[in-house]
């Protein structure tokens, strides 16, 4: 079940210091929850069907999500990283991108690590009036990387209401575009998302969409801490908010509006970014070639060199007719 517009949970302080119970696996809702469709990026596009029905992304080079750049990236830096697979679909002249997790559930909850991640989100947040029994909110954003156009999905962790703070410089900075954003002033009439073929994703409409302006990321961290930046100027997510434990204990919360930031992060990290541009129009042009115009990518141990291989049984990236839908299908796809 998908809901649209849905919306994030509100960012909710606790008295400090607070103790937080130790993340501890997968519940049973958890992993009912976990049972994503059979083609992943599907959701978000029936999503995008009902808020902008007349929608075509014949100009995108690259569909993604989040993290899959952040993997790549820290290849172009040279970052040692664990193995990873990727699966990579050609549609018309735009490359997919999925990252080939180990489960659905590693895929909505990220790796399970026994800390207080989950805890602290579950803790500090409080979901929208309707939206209790959502498990997660994902939004959509276009930008370039390069000469690149790239359609970009990621989870939202929190919104984060701070009028005082917030200011004229909180607006999206061009040339980003967050897709949800800017259809948000469109109708939707009852009936429209859910006139989809028998077993596509079902939609329905709830929730009260929140201004990218307050988006947030959540962090909680012991002595050491991961660099947040990457993470965040992928989705363009201006606030981050952090806790600071000890064995659990959440004795500080720090805000930090981060946007302020991106463009001099960007700057420090151009060399990577180029070569994260060129990666990524390599691999393009690599699987445009290839026959199935498929593929999958593996980096099989740490400082590995990525190694491609056409897919010969990989499946379609999207129902026949979401493709039909945003892109033009050229003869090989009928």
């Amino acid at each position: 079940m998908l809901v649209t517009r849905g919306g994030p949970p509100q960012w909710k302080p606790q008295p400090l210091p607070y103790t937080l119970l130790k993340d501890t696996g997968l519940s049973p809702d958890d992993v009912k929850a976990a049972k994503l469709p059979r083609y992943p990026f599907e959701p978000a596009f029936r999503a995008l069907a009902t808020m902008n029905p007349s929608l075509k992304l014949d100009d995108i080079d690259i569909v993604t999500r989040r993290n899959s750049l952040r993997k790549l990236l820290d290849f172009a830096a040279g970052k040692a990283q664990d193995p990873f697979r990727m699966d990579f679909h050609m549609v018309n002249d735009t490359l997919f991108i999925s990252r080939k997790e180990g489960s659905a559930a590693f895929m909505i909850h990220g790796p399970h690590n026994a800390g207080y991640g989950h805890s602290f989100e579950a803790t500090f947040t409080k979901a929208q009036t309707g939206l209790d029994q959502s498990y997660s909110h994902h939004r959509v954003i276009r930008y370039p990387l390069g000469h690149l156009n790239c359609v970009v999905q990621f989870e939202v962790d929190a919104y984060y209401d701070d009028d005082q703070g917030r200011s004229g410089s909180m607006q999206p900075q061009d040339p980003v575009e967050d897709v949800v954003a800017s259809m948000a002033n469109l109708s939707t009439s009852p009936s429209q998302g859910s006139n989809f073929p028998l077993g596509a994703t079902k939609v329905i409409h709830e929730g009260n969409l929140v201004d990218p302006s307050k988006l947030a990321e959540l962090k909680v961290h012991g002595k050491n801490r991961r660099d947040p930046m990457p993470q965040m100027w992928f989705s363009r997510t201006p606030y981050l908010i952090e806790g600071r434990h000890v064995e659990g204990e959440v004795r500080s919360i720090r805000y930090t509006h981060v946007e302020a930031q991106f463009g001099t992060w960007e700057a420090d990290h151009q060399q990577a970014l180029c070569k994260l541009v060129s990666l990524l129009a390599l691999l393009k042009g690599i699987v445009s070639g290839m026959e199935g115009r498929s593929a999958i990518l593996l980096c099989e141990e740490k400082r590995a060199p990525l190694t491609i291989f056409a897919a010969k049984n990989l499946g379609a990236v999207l129902p026949r007719d979401v493709m039909e839908k945003y892109w033009r299908l050229e003869d090989r796809f009928s």
